[in-house]
């Protein structure tokens, strides 16, 4: 999926520490709609000084197009609409999710009939964000350190989900590993460090019309929800 990395939030962290209803859609001859959108969470944990270990969330909102290959496999594309990451220990981040690299997932059912399927989505120091610093850009607010962060990405997905009615659903885990290759401030380039871990969550995407942008859905309200827990937009 995006698995739209834990790009900033393992950084920042590690410094202070309306369609009409649709028919089933799970037979393999059932045309799909095209376009979906999707929410991810992934959690995780890290240590934080003087706090311990800490609980990490990452909310993504995705658009994404959906369609059926030969064998019933499912070919997911996706662009992100916004990242959101749960303050932790008083640190806030930022970046800009519109610059994240299209994401492509094959999907193919397995002998019980359960999707499965695995993504890559990596860059090294080619400038992601087209802000004249290399790789992707990350701000970061904190009570002692802020500023930015220049970081490398590389996140490999490993996700299982099943098509039932109108909502694919799932969940996911990420193996992300990411590079310091520059910061704003003396602060940010002494805490921050490379990281390597897992995060978990689960994934929900619905249709939605033809033609529908980030903005029409954040203006009439996300139509999906990964948990009961994941408010269902942006702050």
């Amino acid at each position: 999926m995006v698995w739209i990395s834990q790009l900033a939030g393992a950084y920042a962290l590690a410094l202070l520490g309306g369609a009409a209803p649709l028919p089933s859609l799970d037979s393999a001859a059932a045309e799909l709609p095209t376009t979906w959108a999707g929410h991810q969470v992934t959690f995780g944990r890290r240590e934080i000084p003087f706090k311990g270990e800490v609980e990490t969330r990452m909310d993504s909102f995705v658009l994404a197009r959906l369609r059926r290959l030969d064998g019933g496999v499912l070919e997911l594309t996706q662009t992100a609409c916004h990242v959101r990451f749960s303050k932790v220990a008083g640190v806030m981040v930022h970046m800009d999710a519109e610059a994240l690299p299209r994401t492509r997932m094959l999907l193919a059912p397995d002998d019980e009939g359960e999707l499965r399927g695995r993504s890559l989505v990596a860059w090294a120091d080619e400038d992601v964000d087209d802000d004249g610093h290399p790789g992707m850009t990350v701000h970061v607010r904190a009570p002692v350190c802020s500023g930015d962060l220049y970081v490398t990405n590389r996140s490999t997905t490993k996700a299982s989900a099943t098509l039932s009615g109108t909502e694919l659903r799932g969940r996911a885990r990420v193996q992300v590993r990411q590079e310091i290759l520059g910061a704003e401030g003396a602060c940010l380039g002494a805490v921050a460090k490379t990281t390597d871990e897992q995060v978990t969550g689960p994934f929900a995407y619905v249709p939605v019309p033809e033609g529908t942008t980030c903005e029409t859905l954040f203006n009439q309200g996300w139509p999906v929800t990964a948990s009961e827990a994941s408010p269902p937009g942006p702050p």
